[in-house]
């Protein structure tokens, strides 16, 4: 039996943030292109469905003055309005993560989930200057990769509502003097996922594409994010979950009832939420050391596992096929406010 939530649906829960936001002055002036200002371009993106573009751009790191190269980025599309720019950085080779684009000091409309927010007059065009980090030492590399989508999309997949076709993308490298030494594998230590509460606080689900964690309350438009979450049961005990197959905790009536998941609370559609095959096993985490230490696990069949304890070791594999292990470092309470599991975990690139 698990503890039932009273909570409302994410959309009421949150109406006054989304007044606040509607509100906003954010905008993309900081990467327009003016057109009266002869400023030399690192580099000259261009994504158009009619052809007759430079998908690819490699920049030398060392030609560029200052730390960041500024590329003039063009997509165009005729038979999709483009909503959202999609921009990855992979620095490298240690795997690609939304492009956070304050890092090279400017401000954008961003979405939740990290997108570029495309106003109505850029659906059908835009060119955009936007400027990326150069390598700080001479053996590394960055990858950016970029979209455009007709909605919300997916930071791992491409073709997700993809504006132009399942493959267009536009790729720009830019270059130090040396190669990549990563290991094919990202470690994130001493992630911590709470307890979920009702009112939707409660920082309960997260990605192991980026490590980053998430509230409840965040899930209209970051759930499709979303790989697993943490839940405390009064039989299964301490428990994680894939978002596709979280138990249905959540009253959204009032009737004492539990009758909502992730997709009754979030109203994403529950083929839009991602699988995480995950099982107990007895692999050394600590010998893990590169990718293909990992290529030994075997997709389970299952996507939750519960009665986990302090020192559990746990193999998985997500929807996009990156596998990968969890270690349980610490589990604290159980359903409330204190309630928290700390994870240590290694996923391919």
């Amino acid at each position: 039996m698990n503890k039932i939530f009273r909570l409302k649906s994410i959309a009421l829960l949150s109406a006054v943030t989304l007044f606040i936001t509607s509100c906003s002055s954010d905008s993309n002036d900081d990467i327009f292109i003016d057109p009266t200002d002869p400023t030399a371009f690192d580099g000259e993106l261009s994504v158009f469905e009619t052809g007759n573009d430079n998908r690819t751009v490699t920049i030398d790191g060392a030609n560029v003055s200052g730390t960041n190269a500024t590329v003039k980025v063009s997509f165009q599309s005729s038979s999709n309005t483009m909503r959202r720019l999609y921009v990855t950085q992979n620095v490298s080779g240690f795997g690609a993560a939304p492009y956070d684009f304050a890092v090279a000091g400017v401000t954008v409309d961003d979405k939740k989930d990290g997108s570029l927010d495309l106003s109505s007059d850029n659906g059908d065009a835009f060119e955009f200057a936007i400027p990326f980090p150069v390598p700080t030492s001479a053996d590394s590399n960055i990858v950016y990769t970029i979209w455009a989508t007709t909605g919300r999309g997916d930071f791992r997949d491409i073709s997700k509502r993809n504006a132009i076709s399942d493959t267009a993308i536009g790729t720009i490298t830019i270059t130090g003097s040396g190669t990549s030494t990563a290991n094919g594998i990202k470690t994130f230590t001493s992630t911590l996922l709470a307890a979920p509460l009702g009112d939707g606080s409660s920082d309960t689900f997260m990605s192991v594409f980026n490590n980053k964690v998430y509230k409840i309350s965040e899930g209209e438009e970051t759930a499709a994010l979303w790989d697993f979450g943490y839940y405390y049961g009064f039989t299964q005990n301490a428990s994680l979950a894939s978002t596709s197959n979280y138990p249905e905790l959540f009253d959204t009536d009032n009737d004492n009832v539990a009758d909502a998941a992730v997709s009754g609370l979030t109203g994403v559609a529950q083929d839009e939420l991602n699988k995480f095959y995950i099982a107990t096993s007895t692999i050394d985490f600590d010998a893990i050391t590169s990718a293909s230490d990992l290529d030994v696990i075997t997709q389970a069949t299952t996507e939750r596992v519960t009665g986990l304890s302090m020192g559990d070791v746990l193999e998985f594999t997500d929807q996009y096929g990156k596998k990968g292990m969890i270690k349980v470092t610490n589990i604290t309470g159980t359903d409330g406010n204190d309630g928290s599991i700390t994870l240590d975990i290694k996923v391919q690139i």
